[in-house]
Formats: C-alpha cells, sequence, structure tokens
C-alpha cells in the first residue's frame, strides 16, 4: 500500500501561473507533485510514472480541454481503476458536472481556488487510491477476494434488476423491487465493511444511491435528508442536488400537505446512471 508521501499528484494546466499555485499548495502539504503543461504532457507524464493516483486539471486547455483529456485518461489506463481525477473550472456548468460523474470524477472545484479546499479534496482523492489499490490486490482465493466477487456479482445484478424497472415500484416495492433493494443494502453494508468509505464516488454518486432507495421503498425523500445522506457540507450538498436536477438526474416535487417542504426524486435518467455506476462498480470489484 501506497503512503500519501508515496503516492503522487499530477497537476496538469496550460496557465503556468495555476499550475505553480497548485504545486506550491501541495508541496507545502508533504505531497509530491508532478506537473504538465498540456493535456499531451499529462499522458506522457502517466505512461513514465506508475506512482500518480491523483490528476488535478483545468477543463479549459487550447489544445485538448480536461474533459476530454480526462476521458482518454480512463480509457488508455482503464488498466489503472485508482486513478483519481479532480476537475478545476472558472465556468461551472451542467454539462460540467454531469461529464464529471460519468468521468467518476472524485470532485471538481471551481475558480478562485481555496487552498484549504484543494487540500482536503486531494487528501480526500489519495485516500479512495489507496482503498482501490487495496481492493484490486486482494487474491482471489482469500475471504476478502471471495466477499469482492460476491460484491461484484451483487452490483452487477443490480444493474440488470434497474434496468427491468424503467416504472419504479409503488409502497412495499414489487418482488423485483425488494429484490433490488436487498441487493442496494448488501452493497451498502459492503462498502462499508470492505471498502470503506473512501472509495464511493463523489457526494451526488451518494445521493443517486439514497434516491434509488427511496424509490424502491415508494417513500418520498427531502432535500434537507438527501444533503445529509450525501456525508457532504451542506452548501456543497445543496450545489449538487442543484446540478442533479438541472442535469435531468433529479426532480423537485412539492410536498402537498406542507408548502415549505420539497422532496426530491429520481428520474429515468438517473435511474439509467446509476445502472452504469453499478456496472463500473461491479468492474472494479471483479
Amino acid at each position: 500500500m501506497q503512503s500519501d508521501t508515496e503516492s503522487t499528484v499530477l497537476v496538469v494546466d496550460d496557465d503556468a501561473t495555476a499550475l505553480d499555485l497548485v504545486r506550491r499548495v501541495l508541496e507545502a502539504d508533504g505531497l509530491r507533485c508532478r506537473t504538465a503543461a498540456s493535456a499531451e504532457a499529462g499522458l506522457a507524464e502517466l505512461g513514465s510514472a506508475q506512482d500518480v493516483d491523483v490528476i488535478v486539471s483545468d477543463i479549459y486547455m487550447p489544445a485538448t480541454d480536461g474533459l476530454v483529456f480526462l476521458g482518454t485518461v480512463r480509457r488508455e489506463f482503464a488498466d489503472r481503476p485508482w486513478l483519481q481525477l479532480i476537475l478545476i473550472t472558472g465556468q461551472a456548468s451542467v454539462d460540467t458536472a454531469v461529464t464529471a460523474m460519468r468521468l467518476e470524477a472524485s470532485d471538481y472545484l471551481e475558480k478562485p481556488l481555496e487552498a484549504r479546499q484543494l487540500r482536503e479534496s486531494v487528501r480526500h482523492a489519495l485516500a479512495r487510491a489507496r482503498s482501490v489499490r487495496e481492493v484490486r490486490s486482494a487474491r482471489g482465493d482469500s475471504p476478502q477476494g471471495r466477499e469482492l466477487q460476491r460484491i461484484a456479482a451483487a452490483a452487477l445484478e443490480l444493474a440488470g434488476e434497474i434496468g427491468r424497472d424503467p416504472g419504479g415500484t409503488g409502497p412495499g416495492g414489487s418482488p423485483a423491487g425488494l429484490r433490488s433493494l436487498e441487493l442496494l443494502q448488501s452493497l451498502e453494508c459492503a462498502r462499508t465493511t470492505i471498502f470503506g468509505d473512501a472509495v464511493m464516488p463523489e457526494p451526488a454518486w451518494e445521493m443517486l444511491a439514497e434516491l434509488m432507495r427511496a424509490r424502491l421503498e415508494g417513500k418520498p425523500i427531502t432535500v434537507s435528508s438527501l444533503a445529509l445522506a450525501s456525508k457532504s457540507p451542506m452548501t456543497t450538498a445543496l450545489r449538487r442536488i442543484d446540478e442533479l436536477v438541472a442535469g435531468g438526474l433529479a426532480r423537485r416535487v412539492p410536498d402537498p400537505e406542507d408548502r415549505r417542504r420539497t422532496h426530491v426524486e429520481l428520474t429515468d435518467e438517473g435511474r439509467a446512471r446509476m445502472q452504469l455506476f453499478l456496472e463500473s462498480f461491479s468492474r472494479l470489484a471483479s
């Protein structure tokens, strides 16, 4: 297992001043850094360095933008599932938020960067990378390895159950809905006992899982309850809820009995995103 001091953070930005600023903030926190002034240079660094665990990349770069760069990283370095992606943008948008989730980004930060927020985001990403490395190193014939295989199968089965249930379920759930709920609860338990919180994606995915649970149980969930389920600061959680709604993954529904309260529910697009995540989660565990 690599410690934070053994792991390396790759910072990619075409702005030399911004590149140097991020490097100095992270090195002052005791972290090792590599830098690249372009997407092409970043790919070259990754090709020559196996110790990179986290990539911090600006989104808007002239030759190849950060989203295209990180998509290329996911394809060309698929054998390194522990790589964590942190996006930096000065122009936040719904498209950016949705793309960040599709790339399974650990986080994305808005400019101007706050040093404390940057350090916390990178430390969290490093913890996730360590957890994924540990998961991948588990021997198949060990108790943990066998449990991981069971979890992978459960995630894949749940993805199939969700795919066959486009209309959701009513209160109490149909048999298929109940099976999906059992699988979701099993995976959440396994995450806590084996993977640890660090392996799970950023708060938006936590919210999608909670919305799926509410859908399967036929129970409404309020904005405040969903924010708490994300395990993130309230301001961050509320921003992520806004992005999920704007991206068509969730929708707000007024409480007919209390106008001061608003519920949030999963859309069919959100269900499809959950299905894709479960499939990738299964690949990670298998």
